[in-house]
């Protein structure tokens, strides 16, 4: 499978006072075992490394950053493409809180044909978030 991580997933993995730690671990060693093939949107990256540095501290931050790096993930970097699909999925939100970078996430399941996304954000519909 092709699936796609987003920020609460890794959140949830560095963490472990998360809600999400124990399923974001069992996510992530699925993946590993089949040999699935991990995206990344670049600018999940970012808020991943930016909320992490604000809610717990920046040393936190940098040890994601040093585990991402040697997980086996392809980052994804959005061109005009993907931010022109990002912005038409969210100009079609009508709910108070929109996340841009949760609908440039959508642009690339959709562009990529990935199979499913690793989030526990209920943004996403349903048929393509990934369960331990």
């Amino acid at each position: 499978m092709k699936l796609l991580a987003d920020s609460d997933f890794w959140y949830g993995l560095v963490v472990a006072g998360d809600g999400h730690h124990a399923e974001s671990k069992k996510l992530l060693k699925k993946v590993l075992s089949k040999d699935d093939s991990l995206y990344c949107l670049r600018l999940v990256v970012y808020e991943t490394a930016t909320v992490l540095s604000r809610r717990i501290d920046q040393r936190r931050a940098i040890e994601f950053i040093e585990r991402f790096r040697k997980l086996p993930v392809t980052l994804i970097d959005i061109d005009i493409i993907l931010e022109d699909s990002a912005w038409e999925i969210f100009l079609k939100q009508t709910k108070k809180g929109t996340s841009f970078i949760d609908c440039a996430n959508l642009a690339v399941i959709e562009e990529y044909k990935l199979d499913g996304i690793l989030s526990f954000d209920e943004f996403y519909p349903k048929e393509v978030v990934v369960r331990a």
